[in-house]
């Protein structure tokens, strides 16, 4: 059943919809573990987020309770519950903004601020479907529980502790992605590959990246025991790809340690590889022509030929793919070579129906072949909801029943909140088309997105709980 009623009710909501995301884009909710105390695991400004939201909460009529300061819920109706999982912590600002990060200055008919989008503003678009459906007293057969996290952008401990306190929803979605619906999210590892060694005569450092999830822009090489001469006119005579670069630094007082060549290349998001230009990767292949001594050269044809194959995994005999969720990423993250030693970090985003062990296992024995060990740095599993279950069906109905656009069901590579419940998916905010600004400088939300939303949201509550 749509209902143009609660359409309606919504529009009337508008105006304080519009100045809660505004308040509540004003905390600079930022984990900081310097200054945590008891009820602020991650630090005061989430906790004092936390705390005004489970009070406007409490303001619009509902059950609400503090977690501990690790999460909080505010809930409406009885029964069965239904989850609704969103987040109220925020990545730091960053450089490059044309308005104050935390100031929800509205212009163009867009709230700006850090969280906006990502993930203050759908989660509260969420709250006031909540409160539309109440105030049109609309009988529901189940408890909404509206599931406010606070370490989504770190390391889900929120989640971790909420769950030994808890009883976590069986159904739900997470309003923290884009529409139509996230019906499949990939596995993900962070994996670290590493040996010990004595100093190599000519590699004395080789260091990109500084993050697993992101393709690295820059790697710097430091070599000893080549002429200024040749390592010119090696770089002069090598053919980059659009966009990759290798210079040799200007002389400088570190020139006793070796010459320093910079390499650079274009950064991209982790479960992408090939949309970037990976500086590592580009380093590598133009060390395997230099004249190497023969332990180096293994070493240097060896990462050329596993993590610098393919962005698919075929360098580790992984390169699987699925139906659901298309095929496995692999991106060289981190990359450490010092005279202690080797050290490299590997993000893979696996599909949905394999396990984790047919990942680590061939990565495990290619790593053998040079004496690698591996370890686990962070697994999240694959998760996965069929697209023909009710929760999916319901949910994209309500999508194209508001906005009047296709439904249809679809996999990423990264990870949300959805991967908590056992039957969950992402849902929204982010309409096609709409450009991906989370994490950016200038971070909005659209506030005709906003209302329609919390449309959105309103309606799909009514499908998978109204009597």
């Amino acid at each position: 059943m749509h209902d143009e009623n609660l359409n309606q009710h919504i529009d009337g909501l508008r105006d304080e919809l519009i100045k809660a995301v505004q308040d509540c884009v004003q905390f600079k909710s930022v984990k900081d573990m310097d200054h945590v105390s008891p009820g602020a695991p991650f630090g005061p400004g989430i906790r004092d987020c936390l705390e005004w939201t489970l009070s406007l909460g409490e303001q619009l009529g509902f059950e609400v309770k503090n977690i501990d300061g690790y999460a909080g819920q505010i809930e409406m109706g009885s029964g069965e519950l239904l989850g609704i999982l969103g987040h109220l912590d925020v990545v730091p600002e960053g450089d490059g903004w044309s308005v104050p990060p935390y100031s929800g200055t509205i212009k163009e008919g867009r709230i700006y601020g850090r969280g906006a989008l990502d993930d203050k503003g759908p989660t509260l678009a969420a709250l006031f479907a909540m409160k539309a459906l109440k105030d049109g007293n609309i009988p529901l057969k189940k408890k909404i529980r509206l599931i406010l996290g606070t370490d989504e952008e770190s390391g889900w401990e929120d989640m971790d502790y909420y769950k030994t306190k808890e009883d976590i929803p069986v159904l739900g979605f997470a309003p923290d992605a884009e529409f139509p619906l996230i019906h499949a999210e990939k596995g993900i590892f962070h994996l670290e590959l590493s040996k010990q060694f004595n100093p190599l005569p000519h590699l004395i450092r080789i260091q990109g990246g500084e993050r697993a999830n992101v393709v690295p822009d820059s790697c710097q090489v430091v070599l000893k025991g080549f002429t200024r001469e040749e390592l010119a006119r090696k770089l002069s005579q090598y053919t980059f790809p659009e966009g990759v670069t290798g210079d040799l630094e200007s002389l400088s007082g570190a020139e006793e340690e070796g010459l320093v060549l910079i390499f650079k290349g274009v950064g991209a998001h982790g479960s992408l590889p090939q949309k970037g230009k990976n500086a590592v990767l580009y380093a590598l292949q133009f060390l395997a022509g230099l004249d190497l001594s023969q332990e180096e050269a293994e070493l240097i044809t060896w990462l050329n030929n596993r993590p610098g194959t393919g962005f698919f995994g075929e360098g580790f005999n992984i390169a699987f793919a699925d139906e659901p969720s298309g095929k496995l990423s692999l991106n060289l993250g981190i990359m450490d070579l010092n005279p202690q030693g080797l050290r490299f970090v590997i993000d893979i985003r696996y599909p949905v129906t394999f396990q984790g062990d047919q990942i680590l296992k061939p990565v495990e024995a290619c790593g053998q072949e040079i004496g690698l060990e591996m370890k686990v740095l962070t697994h999240q599993k694959a998760h996965h909801v069929p697209k023909d279950s009710p929760l999916v069906t319901s949910l994209l109905k309500a999508y194209s029943d508001v906005t009047g656009l296709e439904g249809y069901a679809f996999a990423i590579g990264g990870g949300t909140y959805a991967k908590v419940l056992p039957q969950g998916v992402a849902f929204g905010p982010l309409l096609p088309g709409e450009p991906e600004v989370i994490h950016c400088p200038d971070e909005y939300m659209a506030i005709d997105s906003l209302i329609l939303a919390c449309k959105v949201y309103a309606q799909a509550i009514l499908n998978l709980a109204g009597e």
